[in-house]
């Protein structure tokens, strides 16, 4: 196995991914919250962990199980919002996908 802690790491590596967690943060809680948009700290902390961290990885395959599960209840109600939300959430990698690869290939 070749893991590498955080004693072995670059202290940038460090600081970026610790960012990258702050504003991922952030992201959730503004998409929770009205106030605060949400998006704009998602897509800071997506290019400052990058889409191959394995966290953020585990994370996004965790949200799209709860869709699944939203699409697939048993209540009429919840399937609608599952439906929804699922389209809005393609709908948005679409859109937001090549921009990632792009910012990706400009700033790193």
């Amino acid at each position: 196995m070749n893991q590498q802690n955080f004693t072995t790491l670059h202290p940038a590596h460090v600081v970026r991914r610790t960012l990258g967690f702050l504003f991922l943060g952030v992201g959730i809680v503004g998409s929770l919250l009205p106030i605060l948009p949400g998006w704009p700290g998602l897509f800071v902390a997506i290019l400052l962990l990058g889409r191959r961290d394995p966290t953020l990885r585990r994370l996004h395959l965790f949200g799209r199980r709860r869709l699944r599960s939203l699409r697939t209840s048993r209540v009429p109600h919840m399937r609608r919002v599952g439906r929804w939300l699922s389209d809005q959430y393609v709908g948005m990698r679409r859109l937001i996908t090549p921009k990632l690869i792009w910012a990706e290939k400009f700033f790193v």
